[in-house]
């Protein structure tokens, strides 16, 4: 695991101005790879994770919980201001998250409180530790005016664009995102509806399909999330990003648990359908790693197909997880307690 100095921090330690308290994270840029066809329209699918957040408006105290609401200690909030809002549905703009990770939308708020989104509340305690953030946005990590470079088509035309494809867990589908001023901005969904301010969750990995030719870098700045996150992971497909500006080894990234409802299954007896899979994607190459607890010639942990060991296998900072839960016997979704990054 490598330290973040290792990413060229911006400054080394920024202070965060907030309603409830002062705080300093961390913050610093890192760039990511999209690599682009071999040939115009022969597309290469790259599927990346944002690394690090936006900085916090508030922090402070949980001062008490009631059902879904949240009560903050001395607070004085904007009534409103973190509340959910309508795109092409309601989509979150704000979370809130505590000291160990855990993590919850914003639903709304008033001057002293907020409402997290059904059923999250039970997951904050009084005396939490606390910070709200906006989530990222489409804008945020492409770029106001693309300065990322994907290739846009004016006319609102997917076919002849590089696309960005996010899997809507939160509605079901895909929503898929081009750049394009057709309504005024510089990105829209396929539906023609405004995407420049379209949030990006902390557990959402991000698809992009690229139509043109050439790699170009994705830079995106911001907090280091020195807690780390606790991400659901649910049955089936999912994709998952790690979420930490720093690259880190496949056995590092505390994946599997003692229980199926813990944490990824491994393999028994080395036959890979009969657990868990994670698979990389890089430069249109797909590799698919399992776990086994059994020794298959270089002890327990992470094997690639081919039977390779695969515990110090790196995943590059940006990259993000293709997850296969797909075993009968691990049908339960469980939470990825994705480890903080070495900040030291």
């Amino acid at each position: 695991m490598k330290p973040i100095i290792s990413f060229a921090l911006l400054a080394a330690i920024a202070t965060i101005g907030s309603a409830g308290a002062a705080a300093t994270d961390p913050v610093g840029y890192n760039t990511t790879t999209l690599y682009g066809a071999n040939t115009l329209g022969a597309r290469k699918n790259n599927v990346i994770g944002p690394q690090l957040e936006n900085a916090p408006v508030w922090t402070g105290t949980v001062a008490s919980v009631s059902g879904d609401s949240l009560t903050l200690t001395s607070a004085a909030l904007t009534v409103g201001a973190y509340n959910k809002v309508t795109f092409d549905l309601g989509r979150y703009t704000f979370c809130i998250e505590a000291a160990d990770g855990t993590w919850a939308h914003v639903d709304s708020n008033n001057a002293t409180s907020v409402t997290l989104e059904p059923g999250m509340g039970s997951q904050f305690v009084a005396g939490d530790q606390v910070s709200i953030r906006p989530h990222l946005t489409v804008a945020g990590i492409f770029g106001a005016a693309n300065e990322t470079g994907l290739l846009a088509n004016n006319d609102g035309d997917g076919s002849v664009a590089d696309n960005i494809i996010l899997v809507d867990e939160q509605y079901g589908g895909n929503i898929i995102i081009l750049p394009s001023n057709a309504v005024g901005g510089q990105y829209i969904t396929d539906g023609f509806a405004a995407a420049d301010n379209f949030p990006i969750y902390p557990d959402q990995g991000i698809q992009v399909s690229r139509y043109s030719t050439g790699n170009l870098s994705l830079v995106l700045d911001g907090s280091v999330d020195v807690n780390g996150r606790q991400n659901g992971v649910p049955t089936g497909f999912s994709i998952r990003p790690v979420g930490n500006p720093v690259d880190f080894a496949l056995g590092d990234l505390n994946l599997i648990g003692p229980t199926p409802a813990t944490g990824l299954v491994g393999a028994a007896g080395g036959d890979a359908s009969t657990g868990d899979t994670v698979n990389l994607l890089i430069n249109g190459s797909t590799s698919v790693y399992f776990y086994s607890a059994e020794d298959l010639g270089s002890g327990p942990g992470w094997y690639d197909d081919s039977f390779g060991f695969a515990d110090d296998t790196v995943i590059p900072a940006g990259l993000a997880l293709l997850v296969y839960r797909s075993n009968p016997t691990n049908s339960s979704p469980f939470t990825w307690a994705v480890p903080a990054p070495d900040i030291n």
